[in-house]
């Protein structure tokens, strides 16, 4: 693909409608990046730098907007779990049944080299603890806790993942890609939390009007699903790194969210195997995208 102009870029004044390409690329890439194992970058002194192999998504839209049918058709395409509709310590690290004193093996595993869709994800609802263990697992893929319960020890491994349980500890290191849907607007949120969530993953607004609802009622499906054949280890060139760094400082506008917007746009180059500038675009506009407080977004074509 032919590279943007370098004067194209994103600013404030955001375009938060639906759009059905988007949303395909992006959950197929995303679908895609759950199956590698690593990705490593070549910086200019040959060194690698283990970069997040997974690429998370954070949907938001109005009230029967179609983002359950989304995560459903998603599940549909795939062979992943179907969406979970509330978040909790337990259900995500596992927990111990109070009766039997068995090992519940926490979602966080059975996910593993998959998709953890969340449905109707209310973060004002949330427990700090339950996001910030996620935040852990998506960042790094590890999780270490203890807890006061005990049951026999318990281990599981698949290749350089594990799940182990022993003397009251969670010790996991796992690997998934997050597709987050929610019907509350993230950008008026005081949460540090959840901006940080947000900044871990790629925010895409889904607010189809009336013709692409009605589309739906006939069938159409919310996203066109393609298989994106990945190999599972991948080291980006440092030619491609630069490459892609350069095109990203020359268009953001929140400095704080460079790093971020970089590492997405090779996730995507990882998946593709070639440059996408109009994806790394809409990465970058994604990016920029401020938080305010309610009234200020208000204005907005009535959308909250």
């Amino acid at each position: 693909m032919d590279e943007f102009n370098k004067s194209n870029s994103f600013n404030n004044d955001f375009d938060f409608t639906f759009n059905y390409n988007i949303i395909s690329n992006f959950v197929n890439i995303a679908i895609a990046t759950s199956k590698i194992k690593s990705l490593k970058l070549e910086q200019k002194n040959k060194n690698l730098f283990n970069l997040r192999p997974n690429m998370n998504l954070f949907i938001y839209g109005g009230i029967g907007g179609g983002k359950s049918t989304l995560l459903n058709e998603i599940v549909k395409n795939t062979d992943c779990k179907e969406p979970l509709t509330d978040l909790t310590f337990p259900a995500l690290i596992g927990s111990i049944d109070k009766l039997t004193r068995q090992l519940i093996v926490g979602y966080c595993w059975e996910v593993r080299n998959s998709l953890l869709l969340l449905d109707e994800f209310d973060f004002k609802k949330r427990n700090k603890d339950d996001i910030r263990a996620l935040l852990q697992l998506i960042e790094g893929g590890k999780y270490s806790r203890k807890i006061a319960s005990f049951t026999m020890p318990s281990k599981e491994e698949e290749d350089d993942l594990f799940y182990k349980f022993e003397s009251g500890k969670f010790q996991i290191k796992t690997r998934f890609s997050l597709i987050v849907a929610t019907m509350n607007f993230p950008y008026y949120s005081k949460s540090e939390d959840l901006k940080a969530l947000i900044s871990r993953s790629v925010a895409i607004p889904f607010y189809p009007d009336l013709k692409q609802l009605d589309k739906m009622t006939e069938g159409e499906d919310c996203f066109k699903f393609k298989c994106l054949n990945v190999d599972k280890e991948i080291i980006i060139k440092f030619k491609d790194y630069k490459k892609i760094k350069e095109f990203v400082k020359e268009r953001i506008l929140k400095v704080n969210n460079y790093l971020r917007v970089v590492n997405d746009c090779c996730r995507v180059f990882a998946v593709l195997k070639e440059h996408n500038f109009k994806l790394y675009e809409d990465i970058i506009g994604f990016g920029n995208v401020e938080f305010k407080t309610a009234n200020q977004y208000q204005s907005r074509e009535g959308i909250f």
